[in-house]
Formats: structure tokens, C-alpha cells, sequence
């Protein structure tokens, strides 16, 4: 369903002024650089790596949002550079930021706007929207304005939005990122259920290992602008085995913060996972079993920062290195 080969992707560092002037004109990034995958029908692919290895990058090439500088995508055998009008019909989308919603519309009149731009008919709109609502919680707030929606509401809706059309091939980059367990459990068992009724494959960005390996059947681990490791979530399962420690979102972290967080007394490490929209998701590695909450809530509030959430969950970067080690050894 899909097929990328020889992807390749690059961002310039310097502004278009700087561009035209031909001043310190740096080097631009190479962000991809020769990805080969395959997704297929009934699929569930967790794509999994370090804070700017590529992954939304993948997706976004895949949803025609970014065109490929070399390779090709191919979405149920369409080129997403060449056909992209075919291409954006099959593909819903969950983005990491997701900014698109019109801030001083209910949920209901967003929704309605997007299933019009999907061509959905008049007759199934309002009872699709409906059901998406109760299936995710929010037909309560369905009359609500979406700039009043918490950002886990505002995630859910984005889910809703996703799935309005039906989709064969969905994306979703960090889609439970702010939205609690109850209600991601919601969102999960409606994606499996849409996802088998339309014969479809779904492509994760996610930095919750048990996540990944609850929901998908395959990981492909993304590095240096590559895959560099394609298995199966079962064979990964084994080096989640003894890695301790908590994820946590915060807010107004600075500079320096990380290095004085990973002093807290029983942190072994702290990493950025991820960063949205000045939100910083940290991964934090416990030493021999302990969960230091309280210090590390204390520490982040001293810093000047707030938590926006933080819940247990296996260091994802813990069980890449351990996966691309081939071992069951703690990292170093």
C-alpha cells in the first residue's frame, strides 16, 4: 500500500533573504537520505527513533505535504510528487502540531468544513461527525468552540478528522501525545476497527514504546536519515525487558534545564524525545528501579517549568540501542 525507495530529503539553513543575497550561505541539511520501506494491506507500523532522525519527515513526504528531492513514494501505486490529488484522498493524517482547525468554530462546524473538502455527501456528514464525536468522547462538546478544547481534546478531534473519509492509509504522528490513557485506549480500538473495515495499513510515529508494541506489528528504526533496523514488535518486546523510567511533557524548560535534571538523585538519564509547539516531551531513565517523581517534579518546578503530564513508560532510546546492539545488555 505503500512503497518509498530512495528517499532523499534536504532543508536549507538559510533564509530566502540570506539566499538571494548569496551571503554565508550554509550547507543545507540533509534530513533523509536513502529510505526504503514497504507498508502492506492490514499492516501497523511504528516508525521509532531519536528526536529529529527523520520520522515526521517520512510522513509528511508520504501525505505529499513535502516533496522528495530524490526517490520515489507510492501510495496504493499512485506517486505522491506526481499524483497528488489521488494520493491526499486515501491518506488521513494526524499531525504531531496540529494547526489547521479553525480556532473560533465548534467541533462540529470543523468537522463539517473538512468532511465538505472530502466530498463526503450531505446525508452521512452529520451522522459520521456524530459517531466519530461519541466514539472519542466529545459529542458533549461537540457545540463547544475549538479554542476552548484542552490540548487532549484538541488531539482527539484531530483523530476524528483523520478518519472522517474513510481512509486506507492513515498517518498518525504522535497522536496520543497529550491525551490520557483512558481515552487514547479510545482512540486505538477506533483506529484498529476503521483500519479492518476499509482493508487498510496505519504508519505511527510514537515515542511510547508499549505503544508501539501493543499496537503495531512491525517497527522500523529511524537513524542518520535512514532505516537502519526492520523487525518485528514481538522480537523487540525482549529489550523493554528491565528499562525503568517515566515520560513527562513540559513546559518553559530552559537551556540548561536538561543537564541539571539529570542530577536529580535516581535519574540516570534525561532525553528530548520530542518538542511541539514549545512543549518538550522527556524521556527519563530511572537507575536500579526507582521512580524519583517527586524530586523530578520538584526539580522541573524549580527550573521555572511546568508539567503537563508524566506518566511510567519504558525509555524508547533504551530499546533502539538495545535492538540495533542485538543485545539484552543495559545501554551505556
Amino acid at each position: 500500500m505503500i512503497e518509498v525507495e530512495g528517499l532523499r530529503k534536504a532543508f536549507s539553513r538559510s533564509g530566502p533573504l540570506t539566499r538571494i543575497r548569496n551571503r554565508h550561505v550554509a550547507p543545507p541539511v540533509e534530513v533523509l537520505r536513502g529510505v526504503d520501506f514497504e507498508v502492506h494491506e492490514a499492516d501497523m507500523v511504528a516508525l521509532l527513533g531519536a528526536n529529529g532522525a527523520g520520522k515526521t519527515t517520512i510522513m509528511k513526504t508520504i501525505a505529499t505535504l513535502l516533496l522528495p528531492d530524490a526517490g520515489t513514494v507510492r501510495v496504493l501505486g499512485r506517486d505522491s510528487a506526481k499524483q497528488g490529488k489521488a494520493v491526499r484522498s486515501a491518506v488521513g493524517y494526524v499531525m504531531a502540531d496540529e494547526r489547521s482547525f479553525h480556532w473560533r468554530l465548534n467541533a462540529v462546524d470543523n468537522l463539517d468544513f473538512f468532511a465538505r473538502l472530502d466530498g463526503i455527501p450531505g446525508s452521512e456528514r452529520r451522522a459520521r461527525i456524530n459517531v466519530l464525536l461519541d466514539r472519542l468522547d466529545l459529542l458533549s462538546a461537540g457545540d463547544r468552540v475549538f479554542g476552548q478544547f484542552s490540548t487532549g481534546m484538541k488531539q482527539r478531534l484531530a483523530v476524528a478528522r483523520a478518519i472522517l473519509k474513510r481512509p486506507r492509509v492513515l498517518l498518525m504522528d504522535e497522536p496520543t501525545r497529550s491525551i490520557d490513557g483512558a481515552h487514547a485506549a479510545d482512540v486505538w480500538r477506533l483506529v484498529r476497527e476503521e483500519m479492518e473495515e476499509v482493508g487498510g495499513c496505519l504508519v505511527v510515529v510514537t515515542h511510547q514504546i508499549q505503544e508501539a508494541l501493543s499496537l503495531c506489528t512491525r517497527a522500523l528504526v529511524i537513524a542518520d536519515g535512514q532505516v537502519v533496523l526492520n523487525t518485528s514488535t514481538r522480537k523487540m518486546e525482549r529489550y523493554a525487558a528491565d528499562l525503568d523510567g517515566f515520560t513527562v511533557s513540559v513546559r518553559g524548560l530552559g537551556s540548561t534545564g536538561l543537564s541539571e535534571l539529570r542530577c536529580v538523585p535516581g535519574v540516570k538519564d534525561v532525553r528530548v524525545a520530542s518538542q511541539v509547539a514549545g512543549e518538550q516531551f522527556l524521556e527519563v531513565w530511572t537507575r536500579d528501579g526507582d521512580l524519583p517523581l517527586a524530586g523530578f517534579i520538584g526539580a522541573v518546578t524549580s527550573l521555572g517549568a511546568t508539567v503537563c503530564s508524566l506518566q511510567r513508560a519504558t525509555p524508547l532510546q533504551g530499546v533502539v540501542e538495545r535492538a540495533l546492539a542485538g543485545t539484552e545488555d543495559h545501554p551505556a
